[in-house]
């Protein structure tokens, strides 16, 4: 079974790369110190993975193909993927050096900041969320815009002027409202990608009912009609992991956000998650994370 990993933690509000076979990105290394941090490689952004953050992918040129909760885009230039915090998600390529593209992880705070400003931004992203749309693709003008306000931000990270936090923010929030626009851009859907509707109302069910111990592989396989054996082996086809494992990831990234705000116990928290003892909760946890929960629970105490 592929491993399947989470990131990142961030420090900063956004984190950006550039990456491409001409493209160096060790540039950014400082910046993009939280996600970053602690690996070797590149390498876990291209196996199945999860973050608490937003993440924009921009296809800047060749092609490869983005999987995300259950759907699988062939993606192009001009082709954009937004993933949202929790959802399980990679990119499949031939060739990690045939194609150049943008990668943005946004946190919760800056991306409600970014909503709170523009009502049309946070129709359009509860729109997404909705309907389980995760590409765009924005015509030629506005994707040409978008990459050279990405460009200007790295410039000015480059150049040490992270310090004018406001400039930098505010181009990234010009980018997302040119992703954002229906004028400017169109949620697309090829015949590969056509929604499950049965996948959907079963991963809208896990996430309704995440918290809930009683969330098992019989549990849903009853609830949609379906036998535990096919229903195993068609959430597994679907989802490229095995439901107890999706499970489990979604529900240790919720206890990670809540370990970090760092308002109740990690017991009380591993409770809330639907793990159904401790002892179960912090085998899984240091094993995910390579790290015990009170250590992460230490580095975020005020």
């Amino acid at each position: 079974m592929s491993k399947t990993y989470f990131l990142p933690m961030l420090t900063q509000d956004f984190e950006i790369y550039h990456m491409g076979p001409t493209i160096e990105t060790s540039i950014l290394r400082k910046h993009n110190e939280s996600a970053w941090g602690g690996l070797e490689s590149t390498e876990p952004f291209y196996q199945l993975h999860s973050h608490e953050v937003f993440e924009i992918f921009i296809l800047v040129d060749g092609e490869c193909e983005y999987f995300c909760e259950g759907m699988t885009y062939n993606l192009k230039k001009g082709d954009v993927v937004v993933i949202p915090p929790y959802a399980v998600h990679r990119v499949i390529a031939n060739s990690l050096d045939q194609y150049e593209r943008f990668v943005v992880t946004i946190s919760q705070h800056l991306m409600n900041d970014f909503e709170y400003s523009s009502p049309l931004l946070k129709e359009n992203t509860t729109f997404q969320k909705a309907n389980g749309i995760y590409m765009y693709h924005l015509d030629s003008k506005s994707f040409q815009h978008m990459v050279s306000l990405l460009k200007s931000i790295i410039k000015k990270i480059k150049e040490g002027k992270e310090k004018y936090s406001f400039t930098l923010q505010y181009q990234l929030f010009q980018a997302l409202e040119l992703i954002f626009n229906p004028t400017k851009s169109a949620a697309g859907l090829s015949k590969k990608n056509e929604l499950d509707e049965r996948l959907v109302s079963i991963l809208e069910y896990i996430e309704e009912h995440l918290t809930d111990p009683a969330l098992t592989l019989e549990h849903v396989s009853e609830r949609f009609y379906l036998s535990k054996y096919y229903f195993s082996h068609y959430f597994k086809e679907k989802m490229n992991l095995p439901f107890y494992r999706y499970v489990t990831l979604k529900r240790l990234s919720l206890a990670l956000s809540m370990i970090k705000q760092n308002e109740i116990s990690i017991k009380e928290i591993a409770v809330q998650c639907g793990f159904v003892d401790y002892s179960s909760f912090y085998r899984l946890f240091k094993k995910e994370y390579n790290m015990s929960p009170k250590t992460l629970q230490k580095e975020f105490k005020l």
